[in-house]
């Protein structure tokens, strides 16, 4: 059995603030250590429940945040970007894929660094609901017949999970007190939560999270100027002075539809 495990950051426990997870900044090495402890830990359940093989994606930033020579020596790592899948490079080829330190969507009450895949980023609709990065990477992945078994994140993470996920193992890693604040678990605790869920996880046949087709974006951002930039992109429909929307023929298109919007977004405003 092959199993991939995509590993964003914000959702980890002992991760609060910007400063942990974005390199450069003063804490950085901190958030690192954190991921990578807790990669460890999922993949030793992993193993003990009996996967052959186990890829990592780093799927945060730059996706460059993972040190290989930290991992164990018998995981895989995908890193670096661009990648054609972006969040769940690999999927195509494993059986199960488990996803570790996600965080919720944009605009979630008590959700630990809440946004959906850029701060740009103030709603995302897709076929009329609400959607994060939650559930756009397990739509991708089921669009390739690949069920999600493992998630592990904040408390608000988990509950969006929840709606999303079927026949999966959760992990509630904290609890947000506020966008930049969190109960956290002792390390320990988290570690060894990771693992026994992990393992159990690994015997779940899982279920597959489909998005009908065709597929209709909304893509709402945080200033008119980030939409103005989308409207050179073939076949977008401008909404109203925030929002945009696009047509897809099914849920991969879409995803890709929806990291050229977003990328559009990041033209240079002079920070205005």
């Amino acid at each position: 059995m092959r199993t991939l495990v995509s590993v964003d950051m914000e959702g980890l426990n002992g991760i609060t603030h910007g400063s942990q997870v974005l390199p450069q900044m003063k804490e950085y090495s901190l958030g690192r250590e954190i991921a990578t402890r807790s990669i460890n830990a999922t993949t030793k359940g992993i193993r003990s429940g009996g996967s052959e093989e186990i890829y990592v994606v780093d799927a945060h930033d730059g996706n460059r945040n993972i040190r290989a020579s930290e991992l164990d020596n018998r995981v895989n790592l995908i890193s670096g970007y661009p990648k054609p899948l972006s969040m769940v490079e690999g999927v195509r080829s494993c059986d199960k894929a488990f996803f570790l330190g996600y965080h919720s969507k944009a605009g979630t009450l008590f959700g630990v660094l809440d946004h959906t895949y850029s701060t740009n980023v103030h709603r995302l609709k897709v076929n009329g609901e609400e959607m994060g990065e939650i559930g756009l990477s397990a739509g991708v992945a089921g669009f390739f017949g690949k069920p999600v078994v493992f998630f592990a994140g904040d408390k608000a993470a988990v509950s969006e999970a929840n709606k999303v996920l079927e026949e999966a193992e959760f992990v509630v890693l904290k609890e947000g007190i506020s966008r930049y604040s969190a109960a956290n678990m002792p390390m320990e605790t988290s570690d060894d939560e990771l693992t026994s869920a992990a393992k159990r996880a690994t015997a779940l046949k899982g279920r597959i999270f489909s998005v009908e087709p065709p597929v209709s974006i909304s893509l709402e951002f945080q200033n008119s100027g980030m939409a103005d930039s989308c409207m050179i992109f073939p076949g977008v429909e401008r909404i109203d002075a925030y929002t945009v929307a696009a047509q897809a023929g099914d849920m991969l298109h879409a995803y890709q539809a929806f990291r050229v919007l977003v990328s559009l977004s990041n033209t240079d405003h002079g920070n205005y």
